[in-house]
């Protein structure tokens, strides 16, 4: 949803105005013409379909919501109408919409609300339907399908097209291409077997293919947005920056691409000396085969800036502010978009260290974990080698993951030996462990205990998830990303202020509300019992000994409790004396 302009008046009124503009043109072509919206209604957003018929616009699902007049899902079941012959019913929810399906429906026209994600090939449209989804819904309801799939960038969200239209037996009749706009035509004939696409001409879900070109359109659709048509990427020769700089000639072209390359003044052995030399041929070479033009500038003496002898933590620190204020100067400067090569990683565990700084405006795989930019660049390569070999392996993600770490831990602050067991715990992980744990409890949200990681290092994913939580203002000051996962850091924003971190149960049973409401539950259930029985037994003594319903009535209240109390045990007592007396006297 549009966030808070569903809740503004002039802009629901302009909307509605260009609809109605569109109702009379198409009036004259006699055309009914369907255009899904977020609007408010009774104070609610909703998602609503107009219907643009005879001149007129008609928010259907209002409509008829105020027709059926009680707030129960029969009031939102999916509203049902006609066109020259053809019962038509619009869902944008398949999970919860498909079962209040009226019958008698000739076809379904399914709004894609949820936008792309890499782990669920459901929306990618028509590259599922080979997979064998969405076939069901058409063959075993004997209805037509068609699947309206949006195509293009809208803010974080990303949408790859590919609708498509499914007969009644579940075959695709009809589709659009993936990742562009098209037109696309079908009549709906009922009974009629038309000719079908076969499988094998159908595309195929990949998930690191879908990934790359969602990320170019959201490349392509946030420079338009941003009125920019061109894009700067700080070129440092590693695999992130490296496969930033394919990405924006993908989306923009090779023209429209700007390499920036920041040399490095603090070298004093030949080892740093050779590093700086492989990392400027790596600079080059992935320049050379983009055909970009780059702009050269040199880092600042970090010892002279500062008037003192600096550390190589400070010294680098000062460097990578320098590129970001370089960068952005540069995109200043050319009226471009400045690119980031953050990853999903370096959000979760180094955003404070990273918000100091500019780090750009915008984020392609700020969604997308460091270890997946392997196999990603690998897709891309199969195209044309454009990043080099030697980026992509993994070795090249692990001296990343080495930084990104390295990055974290700077922020941390505590005694010197807390401090070195933290690097010494994080220093043992794998790429794929780190990126593991974090994608385990940012994406599907799992507690500590059910991470991979925690039940052979729970030092270390205890660290990690005390990392992200760390981040969490910091990360709010990073640029924007795409989101293309089952959960981004924009979806899971936690507390910024907030002290908890989870560090699992301890082997401690798991307390719930629910478990604490349902035991609550049954400890009443029982007290009423036990109040039921003892006044059932408090009737039947009534009568066996005389007592009138006024005296049972207070013998019941508090006070007569207390007082059939007080006196149950003084004739306990008195029991008790007279049967030792017995005792005694049989003794004697």
């Amino acid at each position: 949803l549009p966030g808070g302009l569903v809740g503004t008046a002039d802009f629901e009124h302009d909307m509605l105005t260009g609809l109605t503009g569109v109702a009379e043109r198409i009036q004259e072509l006699d055309m009914i013409c369907i255009v899904p919206a977020a609007v408010s209604f009774e104070g609610q957003p909703l998602l609503d379909y107009m219907m643009l018929k005879d001149g007129h616009v008609v928010p259907a699902r209002s409509s008829i919501a105020l027709q059926r007049g009680e707030n129960n899902d029969t009031r939102w079941a999916p509203p049902v109408f006609d066109v020259d012959g053809v019962r038509i019913a619009v869902i944008f929810d398949l999970d919860r919409e498909l079962e209040m399906l009226p019958t008698g429906v000739d076809l379904i026209a399914y709004f894609q609300f949820n936008a792309f994600d890499m782990t669920d090939r459901e929306t990618a449209a028509i590259a599922a339907v080979r997979s064998g989804a969405y076939r069901k819904i058409a063959s075993k309801r004997s209805v037509w399908f068609a699947c309206m799939a949006p195509v293009g960038a809208y803010d974080e969200s990303v949408y790859t097209g590919g609708s498509f239209v499914l007969d009644d037996c579940g075959r695709v009749v009809a589709q659009a291409p993936c990742f562009e706009e098209s037109l696309l035509v079908q009549e709906i004939q009922r009974g009629v077997m038309l000719d079908a696409l076969e499988d094998h001409e159908l595309p195929e879900f990949r998930s690191e293919e879908w990934l790359w070109q969602a990320l170019v359109l959201a490349v392509r659709d946030n420079a338009r947005a941003r009125g920019a048509s061109r894009a700067v990427v700080a070129l440092e020769g590693d695999l992130p920056s490296s496969l930033l700089a394919a990405l924006a000639v993908d989306a923009l072209g090779p023209r429209n691409v700007i390499g920036l390359v920041l040399g490095r003044n603090r070298i004093f052995t030949p080892a740093q000396e050779e590093a700086e030399a492989a990392r400027c041929a790596a600079v080059r070479a992935i320049a050379e085969r983009l055909h970009i033009r780059t702009v050269e500038r040199d880092a600042p003496d970090a010892a002279r800036v500062l008037d003192r002898d600096v550390s190589a933590g400070d010294a680098e620190r000062l460097r990578s502010r320098a590129l970001g204020l370089m960068l952005e100067d540069t995109a200043l400067e050319l009226g471009a978009m400045a690119l980031s090569p953050l990853s999903k990683t370096e959000y979760a565990l180094a955003a404070p260290a990273l918000s100091g700084g500019y780090q750009g405006d915008f984020a392609p795989f700020g969604d997308v974990y460091l270890s997946t930019l392997e196999f990603v660049a690998r897709v891309r390569n199969r195209t044309s080698a454009v990043v080099p070999q030697e980026l992509v392996t993994l070795n090249a993600v692990e001296d990343c993951m080495e930084r990104v770490l390295a990055q974290a831990l700077s922020t941390l602050d505590g005694p010197v030996d807390m401090l070195d067991r933290a690097a010494q715990l994080l220093g043992g992980l794998e790429p794929g462990e780190v990126d593991g744990a974090l994608e385990a409890h940012v994406d599907r949200n799992q507690s500590f205990d059910d991470i991979p990681m925690a039940a052979g290092k729970p030092e270390a994913c205890s660290l990690l998830l005390m990392l992200v939580r760390q981040g969490e203002a910091a990360r709010r000051m990073l640029p924007t990303a795409p989101i293309v996962s089952a959960r981004s850091f924009a979806e899971r924003a936690w507390p910024y202020m907030l002290a908890w971190s989870d560090l699992g149960l301890n082997g401690k049973e798991r307390m719930t509300v629910d478990s604490l409401a349902r035991a609550e539950v049954r400890r009443f259930a029982d007290s009423d019992t036990g109040d039921r029985m003892r006044g059932e037994m408090m009737g039947l003594l009534g009568e066996l000994l005389g007592i009138s319903p006024e005296q049972m009535e207070e013998l019941r209240s508090e006070d007569g409790q207390r007082r059939l109390h007080e006196g149950m045990k003084k004739f306990e007592g008195e029991v008790q004396d007279a049967i030792e007396r017995m005792m005694g006297g049989q003794g004697g």
